[in-house]
């Protein structure tokens, strides 16, 4: 390990989508992925989530999804997650990635790199 890290505040994030199962989650992680809007996409085992909708506390199942990206893709990546959740306002929530071993920034900006077309 060389020790040297991407710079703070970083070209990269992490894109977490709560999603209603694990169907969802694939079709989601699948189409990012292939488009290269995401270099890797991690479906987490579900998941309780308790929360407010519409005035009324809700109970869910929910599986996350993790989408790991550039900061410069999160608007497109949104524009391909939202027609594919059937959720009216889905959770989609982009972390700042800090600090990272730059092989794996060099990874993440080179499978991110030129987006296929839509």
């Amino acid at each position: 390990m060389t020790g040297e890290k991407a710079p703070v505040a970083g070209p990269f994030v992490d894109v977490w989508v709560n999603c209603p199962d694990r169907a969802v989650a694939e079709r989601i992680a699948d189409a990012c992925v292939a488009k290269r809007l995401a270099a890797c996409a991690n479906i987490f085992s579900p998941v309780s989530s308790l929360y407010r909708w519409k005035g009324a506390v809700e109970r869910a199942e929910e599986v996350p999804l993790l989408l790991k990206t550039r900061a410069a893709l999160f608007d497109a990546l949104c524009a391909v997650i939202k027609p594919l959740h059937p959720h009216e306002t889905p959770s989609i929530v982009a972390t700042a990635i800090v600090h990272a071993d730059k092989t794996y920034c060099d990874w993440l900006d080179q499978e991110t790199r030129d987006p296929a077309p839509r």
